[in-house]
């Protein structure tokens, strides 16, 4: 398993292993994702889009505390073992929690295209 050592926000996370995951319960497939690369760049500039999405649409939110919940639950997802399947669990709860607001809708969209990808 890769191993990455870095700097994520402004916060120390050290040492974050890739992520085994299974894909469906009883199943044999599993996958690792890689925490090294573009594709890890990307993904942490699409959360960094997406946290200031929020932030500028912080009074339309329908829900601001779910989705500052949501928000923070990603950032640690990304800083971690970055499980697809959790990742895009918590897109979905801040999508809800956001209500209508398309511009989040949107930023959630392009991040979880990506997550997509990493399966």
């Amino acid at each position: 398993m890769t191993q990455y050592e870095g700097d994520f926000r402004g916060s120390n996370f050290g040492n974050a292993p890739g992520s085994n995951f299974g894909h469906a319960p009883g199943s044999t497939f599993h996958g690792v994702v890689n925490t090294g690369g573009p594709q890890q760049e990307e993904l942490r500039r699409l959360l960094d889009q997406l946290v200031a999405v929020v932030a500028r649409h912080q009074n339309e939110l329908a829900d601001p505390q779910g989705t500052s919940t949501a928000v923070e639950m990603l950032r640690e997802e990304v800083a971690g073992e970055q499980r697809p399947n959790r990742l895009t669990s918590f897109l979905a709860m801040l999508t809800a929690s956001a209500g209508g607001v398309s511009a989040i809708t949107e930023a959630a969209a392009k991040l979880k295209d990506l997550v997509t990808g990493m399966l």
